[in-house]
């Protein structure tokens, strides 16, 4: 997993030296539709009272506002300096919820064993490459108490590798899913009643599944 780790750092070094840029870029829903609502439709299925992780939170967008739903979050990143970004960003912001910040790989989540009712990645997972997402899943489906819910958006394709350009300056590796496979992938790892929704962004869907 070596190579895992390396390619991780480097792509989440990305993240680290454009955090500003990238948080400020990614603060608007209206750029990215569809995606409040998948929010706001993660934060109603998640079983209470347990908190939910919004797993690579970048600027934390989405965990601001699962907090703003009434739910207890934590707000996990590898990159340190984007995860500086969003607890700057967040500061009393919370409306009364635990908004908790943690560094966390998602190769080895620092979390007990069902101890969450969600987890929600948008978009972080496809940094991820094949070799290393069988434990990826595995992670998840691990922290997940009976019953909770994981909400793991991808990218549509084939294939992965390093890419250069879109949001942020440098290369960022990323890996490409059809959805059936990536189905398959979430019933390996043990989820159950797995179900795609393609969303309103051209060429990504989102995979439901239940722990």
């Amino acid at each position: 997993m070596s190579e895992v780790g390396e390619i991780t750092r480097e792509t989440c070094g990305r993240y680290d030296a454009n955090a500003s840029s990238y948080g400020e870029a990614s603060e608007d829903y209206d750029r990215f539709p569809g995606l409040r609502a998948e929010v706001v439709e993660f934060a109603r299925l998640a079983p209470r009272p347990l908190p939910v992780l919004d797993l690579g939170c970048g600027g934390g967008r989405d965990a601001r506002l699962l907090a703003s739903l009434g739910r207890t979050v934590i707000a996990g990143d590898y990159a340190p300096a984007m995860l500086e970004w969003a607890r700057d960003r967040s500061r009393g912001r919370e409306e009364g919820r635990t908004l908790g910040f943690l560094r966390l790989n998602t190769l080895a989540l620092p979390l007990r064993d069902a101890s969450l009712a969600g987890v929600w990645a948008s978009g972080s997972l496809l940094h991820i490459p094949s070799v290393g997402m069988e434990r990826a899943l595995a992670e998840i489906y691990r922290v997940l108490a009976p019953a909770g819910i994981a909400a793991i958006s991808m990218r549509i394709g084939d294939g992965e590798g390093w890419k250069k350009g879109g949001s942020l300056d440098g290369r960022r590796w990323f890996t490409f899913v059809d959805p059936d496979a990536f189905t398959n992938r979430l019933e390996a790892a043990g989820f159950t009643g797995v179900r795609i929704r393609f969303a309103g962004r051209a060429g990504w869907f989102i995979a439901v599944g239940t722990r």
